[in-house]
């Protein structure tokens, strides 16, 4: 989406609802959103979150000296807008023509965590403007989405890795889990605790979304801090929050 193409840098005034908003709540709406999309990908369809979507397609996975299984497995294909806007690299891939596509629904992804839509709808742009900014200062970065995968952007190279729950779920093919343990290029798709550690490239920090934060990698303990913007405080202390954010019921 073009939106998400920055000609000039970020600032708190640009992110009034995640200034608003707990990093815990930013999560939650965020797990939300995975849960949704998961959901769609169980049901074949590709999911557009707006620097993206999210789809399945079948490959052709080969396992031993000459047998080749069909495997489904889900892909991320960039925003052709910002891949070339930003300059990144990512592996070409090709979601078939007959795939439906759909939106998030934010009326959905809001009653699920019983928060207004529009709240989900604003945290899920500004996060996205968080994800465009960093790109746009070159930062490395890790997006998770629960439940789904992690987005990494290292040194201008756009990769996604699936948990492997995600993986054996969405191949209906059955041949997912024979094609991970006889394929090592098949095993480079799957997200786990610890494989980011071991990717971290850059030395001034990775940052973490959906928590909007920084961690310094390469040391004994990683160092973490909050990049959320504050929100203003409120004449008797502590922070003042604008409207109400659960959903009536």
């Amino acid at each position: 989406m073009r939106k998400y193409l920055l000609f000039k840098d970020l600032g708190p005034n640009d992110l009034p609802t995640l200034k608003q908003l707990t990093t815990n709540e930013i999560c939650k709406v965020w797990a939300g959103t995975s849960k949704y999309i998961r959901k769609q990908l169980v049901e074949k369809k590709a999911v557009d979150i707006g620097i993206g979507t999210f789809a399945l397609v079948l490959v052709h996975a080969k396992v031993g000296e000459d047998k080749v299984l069909p495997v489904e497995r889900p892909v991320f294909q960039l925003c052709r807008f910002m891949k070339k806007f930003y300059k990144l690299q990512c592996a070409k891939t090709k979601i078939p023509k007959e795939t439906p596509f759909c939106q998030l629904d934010f009326q959905q992804i809001g009653a699920d965590i019983h928060f207004r839509p529009e709240i989900v709808e604003q945290c899920i742009h500004e996060t996205l403007l968080f994800f465009a900014g960093a790109i746009q200062d070159k930062r490395e970065v890790e997006f998770s989405f629960r439940s789904v995968g992690i987005l990494a952007v290292r040194r201008s190279v756009v990769s996604m890795t699936f948990f492997d729950n995600c993986l054996l779920e969405l191949d209906t093919t059955g041949n997912m889990h024979t094609a991970l343990l006889g394929n090592p290029k098949m095993m480079r798709i799957v997200a786990f605790a610890g494989k980011n550690d071991y990717s971290r490239l850059s030395q001034d920090g990775v940052i973490v979304l959906p928590r909007l934060a920084v961690v310094i990698p390469h040391q004994a303990s990683d160092h973490v801090m909050s990049l959320k913007p504050r929100r203003e405080s409120a004449p008797w202390g502590g922070g003042a929050r604008r409207g109400p954010l659960l959903l009536r019921v």
